[in-house]
């Protein structure tokens, strides 16, 4: 039996462009399986997803006095109850003071990056399950992208920001084959980790 977490989607998960007069010229791309669901959680995980998650401004429905909401009909009081659940259900990020720690940290360490030639710093959340380091993360990565666009209006087609998924044990293919998914690339077909990396950064 499958539970409800490893039902198959819908959709390919691998396509292929065959080239029989010369296979080295094929071309595979790996689809984006989970992500390029607009309803999954790792929609965000291509770049066309991130995107949008960096874009969304959810504007919050205005608070009607009673008096006010009872003075709707039938047809208006649906739509205004409906509108705020819907906003509630979005479970919207909250800026707590640890998301907000980790901007300022996540900033810190980009200014300190920006003109080391060596030596650049990194940032690694650490902590259980489900406590919201990848929220964090995701945050940050929301600000850094909202701040480079506005120092930069017209530098719509820039990437300043790449969001990736990996295991914990993740290897060099693995990370080659997300940077490929997440730009939309075709994925890396051979299996040198570091060839795949090389054609990644190649073309992108």
């Amino acid at each position: 039996l499958l539970t409800a977490s490893c039902r198959p989607g819908t959709g390919s998960g691998f396509g292929a462009l065959l080239d029989f007069a010369g296979l080295d010229r094929s071309v595979f791309t790996l689809t984006p399986g989970e992500s390029g669901n607009v309803f999954s959680a790792h929609y965000a995980d291509t770049l066309r997803g991130w995107r949008e998650f960096v874009a969304d401004r959810p504007a919050v429905p205005d608070l009607l006095p009673r008096p006010a909401w009872e003075l709707l009909d039938d047809d208006a009081r649906l739509d205004y109850d409906e509108a705020r659940l819907a906003h509630h259900a979005r479970l919207l990020t909250v800026a707590t003071s640890t998301i907000q720690q980790v901007i300022t940290e996540g900033r810190r360490l980009q200014y300190l990056n920006r003109h080391a030639d060596a030596g650049r710093r990194g940032l690694i959340l650490s902590g259980p399950a489900r406590t919201g380091k990848t929220t964090c993360l995701a945050q940050l990565g929301k600000t850094i992208e909202t701040m480079y666009h506005r120092r930069n209006p017209h530098a719509a087609g820039h990437i300043p920001v790449i969001y990736l998924t990996a295991p914990p044990a993740a290897t060099r293919r693995m990370l080659a084959v997300e940077f490929a998914r997440f730009l939309g690339l075709p994925a890396p077909r051979r299996a040198d980790g570091r060839a795949g990396l090389d054609s990644v950064c190649g073309l992108s």
